[in-house]
């Protein structure tokens, strides 16, 4: 004897091929069914008579499909054991939709082949029955639950596409035409639906005034706040031109707790020509980074860092600071979001503020459009093509000769 035989038990080795089938039909948690050539069950596993409310197997002995399952389900299952006596062919693991009379419908796989024994004939069917209807019920609710997410999804892509329609109408809209200022605009999203604001609320021969945001967060919600809170600008500003941190106060307390774990970084300006031979600059910053001016009569460019304690939307807007500042026919003014001067490089180092230096003094003098494009090419450049990496936006003055 084998060391492999020595490990066996006695009475597997000696234990009878019957006595080994009864105990695959008692203990198998399979349905295994043997059936004549009627289809009529003669022999069956001890798990198959509950399935059909059946106490032994005893009790299913000479019944058939019919006595159990409804027309449809019965006459299928019947015509395809026949099929498969007559034509000596195999079903394996196939999925059996089964249909009750109570109405209620279960799920199984089956592998069904012709009974073979000495004659060589078919004498009836063999079968092995597997209920997979928890299975089927979780795989169609999965299928339901992606057919609804893909559904979702679809919506929220036109609801994203739809509110970059509308943000492109409004932000920042037509751009208004001034007798002593040159305006350009560069503004970009860095998705469908961008974040940054930017709009012209008093545009008068002698007044001009702008607001410049970037509401944190990305998506939907921050477009949809882009727009309220242009819409608050565009109303409360006017009355406040000559106090741009008033208006910056009043803006405050009408987004207060508006935006879930958010706020807005917000910059007013305005920009007074009452004076014929130069303007004043008046701004109040909200965590807004740097302003520069390119100074025509000494052809060099400022970096005004405007200070900041606050942000727009948690109610902390009570004490503003405010920078006053002239400029002269000729002078060059450029207003950005963080997204600008948070710009990185191959190898991860940021633009910052002073980054443009070169840019606005080299292109200072050239029609504003061309102006604001020469920062646009710079910055794809120094990105190398990974351009917006933000929402990105930027205003260019320049005030006329």
């Amino acid at each position: 004897m084998d060391k492999e035989s020595e490990n066996n038990d006695p009475e597997l080795l000696s234990a009878s091929a019957t006595l080994l089938f009864d105990a695959l039909l008692q203990q198998t948690q399979d349905q295994v069914y043997f059936k004549d050539r009627q289809s009529r069950f003669i022999k069956v596993s001890d798990v198959v008579p509950a399935k059909f409310g059946l106490k032994t197997p005893d009790d299913l002995i000479g019944k058939t499909d019919f006595d159990f399952f409804t027309e449809e389900h019965a006459r299928q299952a019947f015509e395809d054991e026949q099929r498969l006596i007559r034509e000596n062919k195999k079903l394996i693991n196939i999925t059996e939709k089964e249909t009750w009379p109570d109405g209620s419908v279960t799920w199984a796989t089956s592998t069904k082949v012709p009974l073979y024994l000495g004659s060589g004939e078919p004498v009836g069917i063999m079968g092995i029955t597997r209920d997979i209807t928890e299975q089927v019920i979780a795989q169609r609710a999965l299928e339901e639950s992606r057919e609804l997410l893909r559904l979702k999804n679809e919506e929220m892509q036109m609801d994203f596409e739809n509110a970059g329609r509308v943000q492109e109408r409004l932000i920042p809209g037509p751009l208004p035409e001034h007798s002593r200022v040159d305006i350009g605009v560069l503004n970009l999203r860095y998705s469908d639906v961008g974040g940054d604001i930017i709009t012209f609320p008093l545009v008068t021969d002698e007044q001009f005034s702008f607001l410049l945001g970037d509401v944190s967060g990305h998506g939907l919600s921050a477009g949809l706040f882009t727009i309220l809170v242009k819409h608050l600008a565009d109303f409360y500003m006017p009355s406040d031109f000559a106090h741009p941190e008033e208006a910056l106060v009043t803006l405050d307390q009408h987004m207060q707790g508006l935006i879930p774990s958010g706020f807005v970084a917000a910059m007013v300006g305005t920009l007074d020509f009452s004076n014929l031979g130069f303007g004043v600059l008046t701004i109040a910053n909200a965590a807004q980074p740097p302003v520069l001016i390119y100074r025509k009569n000494q052809d060099s460019v400022e970096v005004i860092d405007c200070p900041s304690e606050n942000v727009v939307g948690l109610g902390i807007c009570q004490d503003v600071f405010v920078t006053k500042l002239s400029v002269e026919p000729g002078d060059c003014l450029l207003f950005m979001t963080d997204g600008l001067v948070e710009c990185q490089n191959a190898e991860g180092q940021e633009l910052g503020s002073g980054g443009l230096v070169e840019v606005l003094k080299s292109n200072a003098d050239k029609p504003i459009d061309e102006l604001v494009g020469a920062v646009e090419s710079f910055l794809r450049n120094y990105c190398e093509k990974k351009f917006p990496q933000d929402d990105t936006t930027l205003l260019a003055l320049r005030l006329k000769s």
